[in-house]
């Protein structure tokens, strides 16, 4: 394990009301597989509570840059009192979920993925040197493409968001 760096730290997005979760959920997937990241599943868990669904979905995708350096997004969803609903979409009923759901998105960029600076602590020194005056030119650009493909990820998701701002909800079913 290299040195790992934290580019985007906790990017939030809270969102209440009807949506599809299914959907969101292959929304970001699809969006990460066309970015050219490779995915990884950390956590998928749903529960039912008294009020609704409980759903808890992590991914870590990452992106190798270079041999010495690579992207890594966690995006994490946490969805609280999912419940199925009827809504009206243009003048027709629809069942769509309704609740809360935050997502919170990090970025990491993770370098020397060979360890191969981290096994004296001279060779550490210089790899401090390495990446903050030598090298950081191209740090920079991969710390900047990376915040720009958080931000890219952030906008679609707030784009589907906004699909459903205009449903309206007509009835609710219990958990």
């Amino acid at each position: 394990m290299g040195h790992v760096k934290i580019i985007v730290d906790h990017d939030k997005i809270d969102y209440s009301g009807p949506l599809n979760v299914t959907e969101l959920l292959k929304m970001i997937e699809n969006f990460i597989f066309h970015m050219g990241f490779d995915k990884r599943q950390d956590k998928d868990f749903e529960q039912n509570t008294a009020n609704g669904k409980f759903i808890e979905w992590q991914i870590s995708p990452w992106k190798w840059i270079s041999d010495y350096a690579r992207y890594i997004i966690k995006v994490r969803v946490l969805g609280y009192d999912i419940l199925k609903t009827d809504a009206l979409v243009h003048h027709k009923k629809a069942k769509v979920d309704n609740g809360r759901v935050i997502i919170v998105i990090d970025g990491f960029v993770e370098y020397d993925l060979q360890s191969k600076w981290e096994q004296h602590p001279l060779l550490h020194f210089f790899r401090a040197i390495y990446d903050n005056f030598i090298y950081k030119a191209y740090t920079e650009r991969f710390e900047q493409r990376l915040v720009h493909d958080v931000n890219h990820l952030h906008e679609e998701i707030e784009k589907f968001f906004n699909l459903y701002r205009h449903y309206s909800v007509v009835s609710k079913q219990g958990p």
